[in-house]
């Protein structure tokens, strides 16, 4: 059976590498709805990175708590990224990467396996062993799928209740990525 890993990110703008990811949180599922694992961790700034001012300010106005919550705790990116590659390692395989969007986030892990994994990695610039396929599992173009939407008719906002409520969304990485499983888990039992 498929393992599920629903990734959130946050970031302190928007260009991997230019900007730096803060915050990781992932949540393992498999389409039963079992939870097999989740990791959570904070990150401090790559060397050399901008922080992008319009995120900033975004932070500060709209989830201020969140980007606090993200300052807790930061371990350097290599030491995050080789426990994130651990943790990946101890659930079931296949794995596959998913996120509400997924190119966002896919972007940020794409660029952090990629720079700080890629001793670990089987065949540089794929994921393998930690993910069986790239890119990731697009959460929000599956549910276009399944509600028979248009791509542009679907966000985090519009949900039908029994599927998604949006209330839970706090910007923090990990309960970000269990909102998104739980809304997976839910799609693909439609």
């Amino acid at each position: 059976m498929i393992t599920y890993v629903v990734i959130d990110v946050e970031f302190d703008g928007p260009l991997p590498g230019i900007n730096s990811m803060i915050s990781l949180g992932a949540v393992a599922i498999n389409k039963n709805g079992d939870t097999l694992g989740d990791f959570e961790i904070n990150i401090l700034p790559l060397e050399n990175s901008i922080s992008d001012p319009v995120t900033i300010d975004w932070f500060k106005n709209e989830a201020k708590e969140a980007f606090d919550y993200c300052k807790k705790n930061q371990v350097p990116p290599n030491e995050a990224m080789n426990k994130f590659g651990d943790w990946l390692l101890q659930l079931p395989s296949p794995r596959i990467m998913a996120a509400h969007p997924a190119p966002i986030d896919f972007a940020w892990i794409n660029f952090y396996l990629l720079k700080f994994l890629r001793d670990r990695l089987d065949q540089y610039p794929l994921h393998y062993p930690f993910f069986q396929s790239m890119p990731a599992f697009d959460i929000k173009s599956y549910a276009v799928r399944v509600l028979q939407k248009d791509y542009t008719d679907i966000n985090r906002n519009n949900y039908p209740i029994e599927l998604h409520d949006n209330k839970n969304h706090t910007h923090k990485a990990i309960d970000d990525a269990r909102e998104y499983a739980s809304l997976l888990v839910k799609l693909l039992n439609i």
